[in-house]
């Protein structure tokens, strides 16, 4: 039996119900997820990173969680720092939400061609994309549409910390990317033999919470049920956070460990 509306609980539905108050995020959402050619590129980013690299998920599943989680984060920070459309009188705080979605959700379709430099083939693949989805929510602003475009392409380009991001929104981009490290990401490679620090540490993060903070604006929880989840914490997060200096005073960033460890790793495992 077909569970109804109400019942229904996907990735894809939890970032629609976020997004509730906020139409033009919402009508954005529903142009990427129908949007054949971004679909086709999460498809074959994904394909990229796992099937051809043994990485972890590059795909729309990727896309949804970083989505939700920026716009989750963008909120939080709003209480205590303005983004930077706001601070510079050309957005209202639903474009800068905007901005992180789009951001977020197109972040890795630069994997279509590979690892190295995805960032940039992110942002050449993406500006095309942009411009349709922009014509259709600002239909009759075109300064609107080409401003709203260059802030995304920017959070794109320096999600990865080649480049420092020069906004508040680029800045919660990267930090929502590294916000995506929780086990079911590592599953998959993990299990088809890609062992390394990488996967184990994803494989010891249960989950991950954005909540108000309590000495800054936002406080980020990461609960981990094995010591070697800290290396993913502090090698991928923590310095996306410091990459991201505008956010560094605003967010609180805490490692909280399971009573109960989880053994990830059997007794041996042969290393060579």
């Amino acid at each position: 039996m077909a569970k109804s509306p109400k019942q229904r609980n996907t990735l894809k539905d939890r970032v629609r119900r976020l997004l509730k108050d906020n139409e033009i995020c919402l009508l954005a959402l529903d142009e990427l997820e129908k949007d054949i050619e971004v679909q086709t590129l999460l498809e074959d980013s994904n394909r990229m990173a796992i099937d051809r690299m043994g990485y972890s998920d590059h795909g729309h599943t990727h896309s949804l969680i970083v989505s939700l989680n920026g716009v989750k984060l963008i909120r939080e920070l709003s209480n205590g720092l303005q983004p930077t459309v706001v601070q510079e009188n050309t957005g209202t705080i639903k474009d800068a939400e905007l901005i992180v979605l789009l951001g977020c959700y197109l972040h890795d379709v630069g994997m279509v061609v590979g690892r190295t430099n995805h960032d940039e083939f992110s942002v050449v693949l993406t500006i095309p994309i942009l411009d349709r989805i922009l014509k259709k929510l600002y239909p009759k602003d075109r300064h609107k549409q080409v401003h709203i475009r260059n802030h995304v392409i920017h959070a794109i380009y320096c999600h990865d910390k080649v480049a420092q991001p020069m906004t508040i929104e680029g800045g919660v981009v990267g930090v929502a990317d590294a916000l995506d490290m929780t086990k079911g990401r590592a599953r998959i490679p993990f299990e088809a033999g890609s062992v390394n620090i990488h996967s184990a540490s994803a494989m010891a993060i249960e989950d991950v919470k954005i909540r108000k903070g309590e000495t800054k604006t936002v406080r980020i929880e990461v609960n981990m049920t094995n010591v070697s989840g800290i290396f993913q914490i502090q090698e991928l997060l923590e310095q996306k956070i410091r990459n991201a200096q505008s956010l560094i005073d605003h967010i609180e960033l805490y490692a909280i460990m399971s009573p109960k460890e989880d053994k990830i790793l059997q007794e041996e495992l042969r290393v060579l």
